[in-house]
This record gives C-alpha cells, sequence and structure tokens, in this order.
C-alpha cells in the first residue's frame, strides 16, 4: 500500500489513542476499545500473565477520530479571525479523515499501518503495537510451588521434640550426679556429699525411670574434707561416738533379705545398685576396706541401697560422712518418707 504523510499522521494518531488505553470511534466503521484481560491458567504449573488487547465493536464508543484530527490541527495551526473556527476546521478534519479512510480500507478490510488490521469485525494488532502496550510479553510463567511438609519428616520432628523433652527431664532429674564408680560389671552413681539432702520417697522413686536419690552438694564439702584431715583426732573422736550412737538394728545384714526403709529416719548413702547381689557386694567390699563399718542394704524403690549408717539426727549423719570423707568420698544423706 502506498503510503501518504497525512495518512501515516493519522495512524499515528490512533496508535497513541490506543495506547493510552482509550476507545476510539471511526464515523462509517465502529469503534477499537482497549480492554485489560486477566491472567489464565494454562496448566497446573503455567500461567498466561495479564494483558491489554484491542476489541472491536459495532457501537459508537469514546472519542471519535475526527474530533481528534481536528483538535490538532486547531493546535498546530490556529484559526485566523472569529469567523474561521468552527465550521472550517470541523470541515478540514472530516476531509482529512476521509480521505485517510479510503486509503486505508479495502474490501471491507480497514489496515491502520504500525497499529493493527481490521477484518470481519476482528481487529488483529501489529507486532510492534502489542509490544508497545504489553511490554511484559504473552510468554507463560511457570508457578514455584511451596514445598510440602511431608510425612516422614513430620515424624522426624516429632522424635526430635521428643528426645530433647526425654533429655531435659532426664538431666533435671541427675543434675547432681558428680561421679560413676564400678563395681565388679556394673556401674554405679554416687553423688556428692551435702550437709542437708532434698527428701525423696521410695514410692516416687520406684516410679521413675532410672532410679537414684537427689541430694543437694554442700558448697563446702571439700573445705571440710581437708579440715577434717587436719583435725585427725577430732575426726576419730567423733567417728567412734557416733558408731556408738548407731542403734543395733540400725543396719540389716548384707547378706540378708534387703529391709525397708523406715520413714522420718536418715540414711548415709554409700551406693545405689540395680541388684541385691551388687549391693551386698559393694556392702563387703565396704566392710573390707572399713572394719567398723556396718553397711546394710535397703529397698530404695526398685533399685537396692547401701547404708554404713543411720540416725534420726541430721547433724549425726553430716559428721559421719565428714569423719569417713577420705576413705568414702561422694557419700550422701537420704531421708525416707
Amino acid at each position: 500500500m502506498t503510503q501518504y504523510p497525512m495518512v501515516d499522521q493519522v495512524n499515528r494518531l490512533a496508535g497513541n489513542l490506543l495506547a493510552a488505553g482509550g476507545e476510539l470511534y471511526l464515523p462509517g466503521v465502529g469503534s477499537l476499545c482497549v480492554r485489560f484481560r486477566g491472567a489464565r491458567r494454562l496448566s497446573a504449573r503455567l500461567v498466561e500473565p495479564p494483558s491489554r488487547e484491542v476489541v472491536f465493536t459495532s457501537q459508537q464508543r469514546g472519542v471519535s477520530l475526527v474530533d481528534e484530527i481536528a483538535r490538532v490541527l486547531r493546535t498546530s495551526a490556529p484559526a485566523e479571525g472569529p469567523q474561521a473556527g468552527g465550521e472550517h476546521v470541523a470541515a478540514q478534519a472530516q476531509d482529512i479523515y476521509d480521505r485517510w479512510l479510503s486509503r486505508t480500507q479495502q474490501d471491507g478490510v480497514l489496515t491502520i499501518e504500525g497499529v493493527g488490521v481490521l477484518k470481519f469485525k476482528n481487529f488483529t494488532p501489529d507486532e510492534a503495537f502489542d509490544r508497545r502496550i504489553n511490554p511484559q510479553g504473552h510468554a507463560p510463567v511457570r508457578i514455584h510451588r511451596p514445598r510440602r511438609f511431608d510425612g516422614a519428616m513430620w515424624i522426624g520432628i516429632a522424635a526430635i521434640v521428643f528426645v530433647v523433652a526425654f533429655t531435659a527431664y532426664w538431666w533435671l532429674d541427675n543434675r547432681h550426679a558428680a561421679s560413676t564408680v564400678t563395681t565388679g560389671s556394673e556401674s554405679v552413681t554416687l553423688v556428692a556429699a551435702a550437709p542437708a539432702a532434698t527428701e525423696h520417697s521410695a514410692a516416687a522413686e520406684a516410679s521413675a525411670d532410672g532410679v537414684g536419690a537427689d541430694s543437694v552438694t554442700d558448697p563446702a564439702a571439700a573445705g571440710t574434707a581437708s579440715a577434717a584431715s587436719g583435725a585427725e583426732g577430732a575426726a576419730q573422736d567423733a567417728a567412734s561416738a557416733l558408731r556408738a550412737e548407731a542403734p543395733t538394728d540400725a543396719a540389716p545384714a548384707a547378706d540378708g533379705e534387703p529391709a525397708r526403709l523406715v520413714s522420718g529416719r536418715r540414711y548415709v548413702v554409700l551406693g545405689v545398685f540395680s541388684t541385691p547381689e551388687n549391693a551386698a557386694r559393694a556392702a563387703q567390699l565396704a566392710r573390707e576396706k572399713e572394719g567398723s563399718f556396718r553397711c546394710g542394704v535397703y529397698r530404695f524403690g526398685a533399685k537396692f541401697m547401701v547404708s554404713p549408717f543411720e540416725s534420726e539426727d541430721a547433724e549425726a549423719c553430716t559428721l559421719f560422712i565428714r569423719a569417713h570423707a577420705e576413705t568414702f568420698p561422694g557419700m550422701w544423706t537420704y531421708t525416707a518418707r
């Protein structure tokens, strides 16, 4: 198609009006309107982005192209005198439009160079004009779905939480454990000596896993042991007085049936064992090491406790522990309920 300067200018004017998102009325043809089209899902993972399109309607919509041509004429070359204004410019604009339409419309097909083609009431935009109104393009966008937690991951998280909770409970229940002593084939936990032990009932100890006895660590235990070694004579006298004070039935035979704890009575604990045989073996070793010891074996929940001394007086138990701190370090006091 032969292009004329006038036709090219009208084409650019029509393209600018449509690119601005407006509606353009072409007298004798119809109206071109820009419509927004939302995003469309093409598949489960692909989505077509939103875009703008030009549609045709036979109704009169928007601004007339003839009026826009007249506006441009008045802006570029103002009419001379008051009489030349309206009718002259309107007639000139209509003449320009008619000549433009006669050159752009052939056999019912309207071709606006640089804008698009209107054929059978369907408007096909030019590629350059489509990029102008849709700079983002029409390429489908892939959807990135968030990663889901599967069942195995939830089970793993639950297991971690359970282990952390169980470890915290175990640590709180055994926070005063200080050292481990091996007797035969079994390891026995001993707790540092304390002037006032935390009281636990044998029934409560029986219901807990890994039954043991809690005690409060004496901050001055090390200093007391040093003082006891410095005043050896006084410690020996105190030990003799304690042995004389202990009742004859305070310590049952280690090789007999384990005895039950007496409520309210305080026991010096040498160790806690899982079987009566190990407890009896530990009591025998203690007697061989210290001939004055009369070790008794008591039921301690589901375990068995070895005690070389018991009394209703807490101070007496403390003195006994201090007197034998060098030979048997780590003994502690337990009060039965």
